[in-house]
């Protein structure tokens, strides 16, 4: 038995006892033991007994490695906080070094030192091919060493081709087949030793994604309806998106003005946008707006760079002291951090932590999340301390903190909530904490299905965090279009399947719009539009061969689907003809067999007019004269004034329009067969409307058809081209008075020519479109001198020599300050100094690295990517790495995506 003078938690005095057991027959023995959860302590005591046993003449060490000073700060705060201990006496043959030291020791000096026990902390680290050499070496020089080793997670380097598992099964890690103990993150949840977390966050960038997205609906293959469809969700998502909480607000909402609190900063930075100084004065920012002062908070930050002043700021941190010793529990207290909270290291008594990096590493994220849940101090005596006290006791500490609280909730969920730190999530690492509510969930389910006697171990009720996500909806919404735009050849392919075995046929409608293939959802596919254009480009070869068999063995009709309609609407006419002895079928008829009425059925009269207008006798195609030889041989007569009667039909429908919505304001593209819905097969009313204002214009038009056309409405003006670039040149020319220039965004909208207005004329749109018609001279002389006039730039300059200039003044900047780390909005022309007339050799470089990652169509040549390297440029950002590894559907494909970016030269 041993003396536990280290008050170790249940899980870790089982722990602690495997690892004396493992040691009595072995030299190398570990645990893995999840962030939060006390595993230092176990390395702690192993350290104090063997101190003990250690003869005081005996000039034999206890080497105890950790990652950081930081650690070693933490450690000695430990010992010193137990008054039993005596830190030289009880650990006189210890000595706390880090890894880093490691490597200002030469071989000889490694085996001259006399370790009797090694104890490595965060032993991960070792896979690092210095640190590793160096212990490899320790170890190799000590015979008979015992080495301990503990860590939360074991991989090393995890999503790179260096990735290593420490404690892998074969053989080849120095903590291979060692593994004594195993406690993660969700044991520690379900033992009470580390709470559910109340977890705030939201969903960022989303006006980018909103962005790519749109530029993705434009760039592919899509009919002008599926455009309109995408571009009109994606317009709503856009306004939802301006109005949505903000990441400032999601801060103003959760901070308490007498908290105190962690903020884990970007590792990596820009100077002047995501620095850890640009933070601190946001921050301010927000605070000032929250209606505080200086004197009602107090900042504190550290990093590694700092050395004795981040000491300071943490010492002063953890006593609720300013820097010169003043009280200040009472005020807000903020600690900024960079790497310093990441491991090994806690601030107890904390209201909760402020997550403002983005991170796709899972082993970053839940070290953070672990000082999150380990900072309200010691968690397993506030839980006993809670469980003694009566329901209506914790109800009104509850209602005293303001915590929320719902009528059907237990004991152990108010527990729950009394001693749930609040994670501030600003950087949307939304899916690490989702995996872990699952991974909760199921470790409980097994918990609960396995025995009784391991239920009443169980300190939650319920393994749901307190989880609330702001823009929540909006996220879906481009979700859910991204999905639609990602849905492949093949995914299409297996719909198709799924209808023809639920319906038996292929006669898919081409408006169907489906998500399983057989039920109508009109937020899905449009399966028969799909189908009709695979049809197409089989009759047209312009489909592979794999995909043609495909399509065969579904024993698909390709001709035209026009045509295929014209034989069904054909044989609803014969069968009239058939039944009846003519064709003189009412306006009104509609009929599903051809001789019936049948409400839902089809408006045969205006399809007969139709064909009339398109087969008549100057129709000399060999398709239109079979077409007309079957009409005629079921009682249709071409002979009579076809064009009069044409008229007549259409002025019925033209009526109809009137009489169902009140007026003539036709779109051009609208089509019907009834006269007021809209059918792609119909009789083009809209165009047949613009004809008669054209007719009308020219005095081709009867007196007579214009007075029956005004009496329904029509009104006759011409919307007048000429005006119509006349105004929009209005807007260009207030435009470059307002701006000085024509360098207008190509989706800049405007009403007034000079602020953006959503609702407002594409104005960069058009700009473009006359630089080409003045490119390709479809554009008239005078309209090209006033474009002139207002300084409509057109020239095409010589690339290599625009590249090259930007390249030396980006050279000039890397050899001033020894980086490329340039801001996005900085100009210059000198290559140093920011001029606001200069060059925007940020925008230039960014523009660089989003091409070599994939995001442009084109890249560059190899040469320019050899010189840019040459002087620094970092191709993959932290944030564009995660996008990857969310774009890959596993770690191999991750691996092999990464190396092939980093490689690519067009």
């Amino acid at each position: 038995m041993f003396n536990n003078v280290f008050d170790l938690y249940n899980h870790n005095v089982l722990a602690y006892r495997k690892i004396l057991l493992g040691l009595e027959t072995k030299d190398i023995v570990s645990i893995i033991h999840g962030t939060g959860t006390g595993k230092s302590h176990n390395g702690l005591q192993l350290a104090y007994d063997l101190n003990k046993k250690i003869d005081i003449d005996d000039d034999s060490r206890i080497l105890y490695i950790v990652p950081s000073n930081g650690i070693i700060e933490h450690l000695h705060e430990i010992i010193d906080s137990i008054p039993s201990l005596n830190f030289d006496r009880d650990f006189s043959k210890v000595d706390f070094i880090t890894y880093q030291s490691l490597v200002y020791l030469s071989n000889d000096e490694i085996e001259k030192l006399k370790v009797k026990l090694l104890i490595l902390d965060e032993f991960h680290h070792i896979g690092a091919p210095i640190w590793g050499e160096k212990i490899n070496t320790l170890i190799k020089t000590h015979y008979g060493m015992k080495v301990f080793g503990m860590t939360a997670y074991t991989v090393r380097d995890r999503g790179t081709i260096y990735e290593r598992d420490m404690v892998n099964s074969d053989g080849s890690e120095l903590f291979s087949n060692s593994v004594v103990s195993e406690y993660d993150i969700c044991d520690a949840m379900i033992d009470g030793v580390l709470p559910k977390p109340i977890y705030k966050t939201t969903y960022i960038d989303l006006l980018d994604k909103e962005t790519k997205l749109e530029e993705l609906v434009n760039s592919k293959d899509f009919s002008q309806k599926e455009k309109e469809e995408y571009l009109k969700i994606l317009k709503d998502a856009r306004k939802k998106i301006l109005s949505a909480p903000s990441i400032k607000q999601l801060f103003k909402n959760n901070i308490k003005k007498d908290g105190k609190y962690l903020y884990f900063c970007p590792s990596t930075s820009e100077i002047g946008m995501n620095d850890i100084d640009s933070i601190i004065q946001e921050t301010k920012g927000w605070l000032y707006e929250m209606g505080l002062s200086n004197n009602d908070f107090v900042i504190y930050k550290t990093t590694s760079e700092m050395g004795n002043v981040g000491k300071l700021n943490r010492e002063a941190f953890y006593k609720d002291k300013t820097l010169d010793g003043k009280n200040v529990n009472n005020k807000l207290r903020i600690m900024f951090a960079i790497n310093q909270y990441n491991e090994g290291i806690h601030a107890p008594n904390v209201n909760g932590v402020i997550l403002g990096r983005l991170t796709s590493s899972d082993i970053i994220y839940f070290e953070q999340l672990g000082r999150a849940l380990s900072v309200r101090g010691d968690t397993k005596k506030e839980y006993e301390r809670l469980e003694s006290l009566s329901y209506d006791d914790l109800k009104k500490i509850c209602y005293s903190r303001n915590i929320s609280i719902n009528d059907n909730y237990i004991k152990e969920d108010l527990i729950q909530l009394l001693v749930a730190p609040v994670v501030i999530d600003l950087a949307g690492n939304i899916d690490f904490i989702k995996d872990l509510e699952n991974n909760l969930t199921e470790k409980t389910k097994q918990i609960i299905e396995s025995s009784t006697k391991n239920k009443n171990k169980l300190k939650i009720s319920n393994p749901k965090f307190d989880i609330e996500i702001e823009n929540q909806n909006i996220y879906e919404i481009l979700q859910y279009v991204m999905k639609r735009l990602s849905i492949s050849w093949e995914d299409k392919y297996e719909l198709l399947i799924k209808y023809n075995e639920h319906y038996r046929n292929l006669n898919i409608p081409e408006d169907f719009r489906t998500m399983n293939g057989y039920d109508y959802n009109e937020n899905g596919i449009y399966l028969g539009r799909w189908l009709v254009k695979q049809k197409i480009l089989y009759r047209n070869g312009k489909i592979s061969e794999e995909r043609k068999k495909m399509l065969e063995n579904l024993d698909l009709d390709f001709r035209d689907n026009s045509d295929i309609i014209w034989d069904q609407r054909y044989l609803l006419a014969k069968a009239y003809f058939e039944h009846y002895g003519n064709l003189q079928v009412k306006r009104e008829f509609k009929t599903s067999n051809g001789y019936d009425y049948d409400e839902n059925g089809f408006y045969l009269k205006a399809w007969l007019y139709q064909q009339r207008n398109k087969l008549g006798m100057d129709s000399t195609d060999s398709k239109s004269i079979e077409k007309r030889k079957l009409l005629e041989d079921i009682g249709m007569d071409f002979s009579f004034n076809y064009l009069e009667n044409l008229f007549d039909s259409k002025y019925e429908l033209a009526k109809a329009y009137f009489e169902h919505y009140g007026n003539l304001e036709i779109p051009q593209s609208f089509n019907t067969i009834n006269g007021y819905e809209q059918d792609d097969n119909g009789i083009p009313l809209g165009v047949w409307l613009n004809v008669l204002r054209q007719a009308n214009k020219e005095n081709k038009l009867s007196k007579s058809r214009k007075k029956l056309l005004e009496n329904i409405g029509m009104d006759f003006s011409i919307k007048n081209f000429d005006e119509e670039w006349a105004k929009k040149y209005k807007l260009a020319k207030v435009y470059y008075e307002h701006y000085g220039n024509l360098e207008i965004p190509y989706r800049f909208k405007t009403s007034n020519g000079f602020d953006y207005d959503d609702d407002g004329i594409n104005l960069g749109g058009w700009l473009q479109s006359q630089k080409q018609g003045i490119k390709n001279e479809s554009i008239s002389n005078e309209r090209k001198k006033m474009l002139q006039i207002l300084g409509i730039k057109i020239e095409t300059k010589n690339s290599d020599e625009e590249w090259l200039k930007k390249y030396e003044l980006a050279k000039v900047y890397y050899e001033h300050y020894g980086n490329l780390n340039i801001l996005q909005n900085f100009k210059t022309t000198n290559g140093y100094d920011y001029n606001e007339d200069g060059i925007a050799l940020g925008h230039w470089l960014v523009t660089h690295k989003q091409k070599f990652i994939g995001k442009r169509k084109r890249h560059f040549p190899i040469n320019q990517i050899e010189l840019l390297e040459a002087i620094g440029i970092q191709w993959m950002s932290e944030k564009t790495d995660k996008k990857l590894q969310l774009e890959c559907i596993d770690e191999n494909n991750y691996h092999r995506k990464k190396i092939e970016l980093l490689n690519r030269a067009n």
